[in-house]
This record gives C-alpha cells, sequence and structure tokens, in this order.
C-alpha cells in the first residue's frame, strides 16, 4: 500500500479538523455575539450575570441531550446507541463542568492581579473543565453500560 503524499495527509488532517470543530465553532460564535448583543443592550455584568449566561448557555443542550437519551432508549442500534448514550448523559452534565471552569476563572480573577489572572484565568478554567468533563464522560459510560441490558422502557 502506497503512502499518501503530504498533500493528501494534509487534506485528511484540514478535514478532520474542519468537520470535527464546524458545530462547536458556529455555537461558540452564536454564544459570543449573544453575549456582546446583551452586555451592549444591559452593560457590563455582574459576577452573578456571568455565572447565569454560562449556565444558561449550557441549559439548551442539556435539555436537549436528556430529551435525545431517552428517545435513544428504544433505538434499534444498540453497540451506536450505547456510545451515544454515553456521550448523551455525559454532556447532558455538562453545566457542571462549565460551572466548575466559570468558578475556576472567577476565583484566579479575585486572587491574581495584572497580566497573570489573564494567563492563569483560562489555563485554569480549561484544566479544570476538561477533568470534570472527564468525570462526566466516565458517569455516562458507567451509566449506559448499566443500562445496556435493560432493553426498551
Amino acid at each position: 500500500m502506497a503512502r499518501p503524499s503530504p498533500t493528501r495527509l494534509l487534506l485528511r488532517g484540514l478535514s478532520l479538523s474542519v468537520t470535527g470543530n464546524a458545530q462547536a465553532f458556529g455555537f461558540s460564535i452564536t454564544v459570543t455575539v449573544t453575549f456582546g448583543v446583551i452586555s451592549s443592550t444591559h452593560g457590563n455584568p455582574s459576577m452573578l450575570e456571568l455565572v447565569g449566561f454560562a449556565l444558561s448557555g449550557v441549559a439548551a443542550f442539556s435539555l436537549l441531550n436528556l430529551l435525545v437519551v431517552r428517545l435513544l432508549r428504544v433505538d434499534i442500534d444498540r453497540a451506536d446507541t450505547e456510545s451515544a448514550r454515553a456521550l448523551l448523559i455525559a454532556t447532558a452534565t455538562d453545566f457542571l463542568a462549565v460551572g466548575a471552569g466559570v468558578g475556576a476563572a472567577i476565583a484566579v480573577g479575585h486572587l491574581v492581579r495584572g497580566w497573570g489572572a489573564w494567563v492563569l484565568a483560562p489555563l485554569c478554567a480549561g484544566v479544570v473543565y476538561v477533568v470534570v468533563q472527564s468525570v462526566e464522560l466516565a458517569v455516562g459510560q458507567a451509566e449506559a453500560d448499566s443500562g445496556a441490558g435493560s432493553g426498551p422502557d
């Protein structure tokens, strides 16, 4: 089997990057502009309003994921369904990861001054988000595995 050319490899990588990030990119733009719209019409947000904004941004996904998880219980393709259910269960609780990440950013913002806050806040928020999301994914997988033999409701 011939080794793919560097151009072909680059195109494969580009394809994976574009298709893997397109939906998240669109949502990121939507939520960023939504923040701009609300802050331009209502002024600078308080800490409580920022946390509320972050958590309500996740609520739409959480509610839709819970609905889909419920509907997937009667899906025919078991292997794909179990994998999708694990991801959906985990992302339905994503408000925990978002809340933890935002909480880490708020803590750094209060504890660190100057340029250090600009560097440490996203670093800490990112690490905390990923760790909490990893726990959510593990719990989602365990829940999907435990429901694998239970059959349709």
